[in-house]
C-alpha cells in the first residue's frame, strides 16, 4: 500500500508542476484604483529630504480620498492622505502628504528599524510581478524609522527581508510628509519590468486607532492581501540594478569563563579571539538571488529571551541570524520540516550557501551548510564539542489557478563523521489553495527517514477555512505517525515513538461596537495517541517507579476546548481587556483527568509614554517531569516606558508555581528581563539587556537552578548594510548547586558592503 501511494505521488506531482492548464490569468480590467507613475526625464530626481518641493513632484499627479478600514469601515478618513509616484532608470520615488488636524498630537517614536507600530505609520505595497500573491512592503513613521517586508502566499509576511532604500520625513502645520527613494535592484524581476504592478497604501493613526487605505476594502481580515491591491502603471524601460554584493567582516575580542571555575575558586583565564569571514550575494538571474557565507559570526545577535515552560516540549525560539533569517519564508510549509536554528546548534558553521527567488511561476529555495570545527587563529570551539554535519534543504513551489500553489520540500542532515551517526531526512508535498476570495484549503503529506525502521513514519494534515474582516473559522484533520521525526532538521512538538491523530476547529468573531471592537474566539480538538512498544519500554526505563493508570487504554480519546472574549478599545487608557477558559480531558500514561484553566489579561494603551500589561492564569496541567497531574499558577507583567522619543525601556517578568494534587507547592519559577534602547540617530544605538532566571523544584529532591545574563551592544550602520558593533556579554549558570561564569565576552566587529 505504501509503495503504491508513493508511486501515485511521483506520477501526479510532475503533472501538476508542468501542466500550463492549471494556470489562470487574472481577471480582465484593472478597476478604478489605478495610479500612473511619472517618468522623470527633463527635471532632476527629487532630493530625499521629506519636503516634496522638488520640480519632479510639481508635475506629478497626487492621489487622495482615503477611506477607513477601521474603526468605521468604508467611511472617509478623518484626516486624508495624498501620494504621488515617480521613477527614473534606477529608482522609484514615492511621496506622501499625511494630513492631520492636530499635528501637535502626532505620535512619533524614534526606534530601531522594523519597529514602527509604536508611532503613526505610512505603508505601501508593491507587487512588481503582478501575480496577485507576492510583493514588498515599505513603511515609515513621522521620525523616518524604516520598516520593510516581503509578502508571499497572498497574505503572509516575511519581516526578515531587508532592502536598501532611503526615506526622509518632515512635520509641519498640515501634518507630516514622507519621501521615499527605492532602487529597482530590491525587486527580483526582469529588467524590462512589468507594465502593470499591484499597488496600495495603508496609513495608521495611532492615537485614533484608525487605519485608512487607498483601495483595500475587499481584504479579508486585518492583513493586507496581495490579491486585493490596486494598480500602478507606467513603470517601463528600467535598469535591473546591481548584481554583486561582497561583505567581509573582521572581528576581535576577549573571552573568559566557559564554566571552568566557580566564583569561590576564582575566575578563569582570559583568551583572545581573532576572526574574519565573508558574505557574498549575487544574482544568477535577475530574479534568483544567491548568498554565500564563510565562517559567519553573529556576535551582535541578542540572546534568546527566557520563558517559563511547564510543558514536555522545548521552546521554539525564533531564528535571529541574518544569513539564515533572510529568505526563510521560501522554506515554510504547514508542517515545520525545515527549521534553520538546527544548523550550528552543535558546531561552528564553516560555510553556507542559499539560493532563493521566483522564476516565472516557480518559487525556488535551496540551502546547504556545513558545520564542524573552525580553528583558524584559535577561533572556534574544540573539535570534540562539534558535529561534523552537512545540512541541506530544497524547496520548490508552483503557482496554480489565480492565487494558489503546490510544492514539495526535502530537508537532510548528513553526518560526515561515521562515529557521530547516520542521516536524518524528511520530505513532503503540500498545497495551498485559495478560492472565492475568502476560502482556503491547506494540505501536506510528509515522510521521514532515519537509520533503522522506515515504516509508520508519515504525517499528513488537511485544513479548510474561511476568513473575512468580521470572522474566521477553520477545521482540520491531522495524523502524526509514531516514527515520524523531524527535529534534526525541523521542529515538531512530539515525543519519540509516540504520535497522535485527531480533528480540530477554531473560530473567531470580531464585530465593531461603536469605536471599539469586541472579540470572541474558540478552539477545540479531539484526538488520540498513537504508541509503539518502544515508547512504553523507554518510558518504563526513565520512570521505574511509575505505573500505568488502571484507566489507560491506547484508544482513549482526549479532547480540549478553550474560549476567550474581550474588548479592544479606541482612544482609551485601556487597549485590551479579556478573559479565557479552557477545559480538557488529558490522557497520559499515569493519569486520566479533566483539566480546567482560567485566565485574565489586560493591556493599557501602548501609544502613551508608559504602558503596562498584566496576565494571570491558574488551572490543572500534566506535570511531565513528575509524571502526574498537578496544578499551576502563573502571573506575568510587561511594561514599556518612553521618557523621550528616542529612549525605550521594556520590562517583562513572569512568576509561576506548580502544585501537586493536594495543592502543595513543589516548583517555583521566575524569569525577568529589562531592555533599554537609546537611539543616537536612526542608524546608531546603544542597547542594554539584562535577564535573570530561577527554578526551584522539589519533585524528588530539592534542586535550584539560576542563570543571569548581561548584554551591552553598540551598533552603527555607517552606510547601508555596513556595520560597526561593540558587544559585551556576561552569562552565569548554576552547575552542581554553584554559580559559575559560563562566558564573559567582549567583541569588536566591523563589516563593509561593497557592491557593483
Amino acid at each position: 500500500m505504501k509503495k503504491g501511494r508513493c508511486q501515485l505521488s511521483a506520477l501526479l506531482l510532475p503533472l501538476l508542476f508542468l501542466s500550463p492548464n492549471l494556470l489562470q490569468a487574472h481577471e480582465d480590467g484593472l478597476g478604478k484604483h489605478i495610479v500612473e507613475a511619472h517618468r522623470i526625464e527633463n527635471t532632476p530626481p527629487p532630493k530625499i529630504d521629506g519636503r516634496l518641493d522638488d520640480p519632479a513632484w510639481q508635475i506629478t499627479r497626487f492621489v487622495s480620498k482615503f477611506i477607513q478600514l477601521t474603526p468605521n469601515r468604508g467611511q472617509p478618513a478623518t484626516d486624508d492622505t495624498a501620494f504621488a509616484i515617480a521613477y527614473d532608470d534606477n529608482h522609484i520615488y514615492v511621496g506622501f502628504r499625511c494630513f492631520d488636524a492636530d499635528p501637535d498630537k502626532i505620535i512619533n517614536r524614534i526606534t530601531r528599524r522594523g519597529n514602527v507600530y509604536e508611532s503613526d505609520v505610512i505603508s505601501f505595497f508593491f507587487d512588481p510581478h503582478h501575480d496577485h500573491r507576492t510583493g514588498y512592503k515599505f513603511a515609515t513613521t513621522p521620525g523616518g524609522v524604516q520598516s520593510d517586508a516581503y509578502r508571499y502566499n497572498d497574505s503572509r509576511s516575511d519581516s526578515s527581508w531587508k532592502g536598501i532604500w532611503w526615506v526622509e520625513t518632515q512635520r509641519d502645520d498640515l501634518g507630516w510628509t514622507a519621501e521615499f527613494k527605492i532602487p529597482f535592484a530590491n525587486f527580483r524581476f526582469a529588467a524590462k519590468g512589468q507594465p502593470v504592478w499591484g499597488f496600495d497604501v495603508e496609513r495608521v493613526n495611532r492615537r485614533k486607532n484608525e487605519v485608512t487605505v487607498w483601495k483595500q476594502m475587499t481584504q479579508s481580515g486585518a492583513v493586507t492581501r496581495m490579491a486585493d491591491l490596486g494598480h500602478l502603471t507606467g513603470v517601463q524601460d528600467i535598469e535591473a540594478g546591481k548584481q554583486l554584493e561582497i561583505s567581509p567582516y573582521f572581528l576581535g575580542g576577549m573571552f573568559k569563563g566557559n564554566g571552568k571555575e566557580s566564583i569561590s575558586e576564582g575566575e578563569a583565564g582570559v583568551d583572545h579571539e581573532l576572526g574574519t569571514g565573508l558574505d557574498i550575494q549575487f544574482n544568477l538571474t535577475e530574479s534568483l538571488k544567491t548568498n554565500l557565507t564563510v565562517n559567519p559570526d553573529f556576535a551582535q545577535v541578542e540572546a534568546d529571551q527566557l520563558e517559563i515552560n511547564l510543558t514536555r516540549y522545548p521552546t521554539r525560539f525564533p531564528e535571529k541570524r541574518p544569513f539564515f533569517i533572510e529568505g526563510n519564508s521560501f522554506f515554510e510549509t504547514p508542517l515545520d520540516l525545515f527549521f534553520s536554528r538546527r544548523i550550528g546548534s552543535r558546531g561552528d558553521i564553516l560555510w553556507g550557501t542559499k539560493m532563493t527567488g521566483k522564476v516565472g511561476d516557480y518559487s525556488i529555495g535551496f540551502l546547504t551548510s556545513q558545520t564542524g570545527s573552525f580553528d583558524v587563529f584559535g577561533f572556534g570551539r574544540p573539535a570534540e564539542f562539534n558535529e561534523s554535519v552537512l545540512y541541506s534543504a530544497l524547496r520548490l513551489k508552483k503557482d496554480i489557478l489565480k492565487r494558489s500553489n503546490i510544492g514539495f520540500i526535502i530537508a537532510n542532515k548528513e553526518h560526515l563523521d561515521d562515529n557521530q551517526g547516520g542521516h536524518s531526512r524528511v520530505g513532503g508535498v503540500d498545497a495551498n489553495l485559495l478560492f472565492h476570495k475568502t476560502y482556503r484549503l491547506s494540505a501536506q503529506f510528509s515522510e521521514s527517514y532515519h537509520p533503522g525502521d522506515d515504516t509508520n513514519n508519515s504525517a499528513y494534515l488537511i485544513e479548510v477555512g474561511q476568513r473575512n474582516h468580521l470572522w474566521n473559522a477553520a477545521i482540520g484533520l491531522e495524523r502524526i505517525a509514531p516514527l515520524f521525526e523531524t527535529n534534526q532538521t525541523g521542529f515538531l512538538q512530539k515525543e519519540m515513538y509516540r504520535g497522535e491523530q485527531g480533528i480540530s476547529f477554531e473560530a473567531a468573531f470580531t464585530p465593531q461596537l461603536r469605536s471599539h471592537r469586541f472579540f470572541v474566539e474558540g478552539h477545540g480538538s479531539a484526538y488520540r495517541g498513537l504508541y509503539t512498544e518502544s515508547y512504553f519500554r523507554d518510558w518504563k526505563e526513565k520512570n521505574p517507579i511509575s505505573t500505568l493508570s488502571p484507566e489507560f487504554e491506547e484508544d482513549l480519546i482526549a479532547w480540549e476546548g478553550d474560549f476567550s472574549a474581550g474588548l479592544n478599545f479606541t482612544e482609551s487608557i485601556l487597549d485590551v481587556l479579556g478573559a479565557h477558559y479552557r477545559r480538557a480531558r488529558e490522557v497520559e500514561l499515569t493519569d486520566i483527568f479533566t483539566a480546567n484553566e482560567y485566565g485574565i489579561f489586560v493591556e493599557t494603551n501602548s501609544a502613551r509614554p508608559a504602558s503596562v500589561g498584566l496576565e494571570g492564569e491558574l488551572g490543572d496541567f500534566y506535570n511531565f517531569a513528575r509524571q502526574s497531574a498537578g496544578k499551576k499558577r502563573q502571573f506575568s507583567i510587561f511594561s514599556t516606558v518612553r521618557p523621550r522619543s528616542n529612549i525605550t525601556a521594556v520590562f517583562s517578568g513572569s512568576y509561576a508555581q506548580s502544585l501537586d494534587q493536594e495543592s502543595i507547592i513543589d516548583g517555583r519559577f521566575l524569569v525577568s528581563s529589562l531592555r533599554i534602547t537609546y537611539l543616537f540617530t536612526r542608524d546608531a544605538f546603544l542597547r542594554v539587556f539584562t535577564q535573570a532566571g530561577r527554578e526551584h523544584i522539589s519533585y524528588d529532591k530539592m534542586h535550584t537552578e539560576k542563570n543571569y545574563l548581561v548584554s551591552v551592544l553598540f551598533g552603527w550602520e555607517y552606510s547601508p548594510k555596513s556595520h560597526l558593533f561593540l558587544a559585551y556579554n556576561e552569562d552565569w549558570q548554576t552547575e552542581e548547586e554553584k554559580l559559575r561564569l559560563d562566558d564573559r565576552v567582549f567583541v569588536i566587529k566591523i563589516s563593509y558592503l561593497w557592491n557593483r
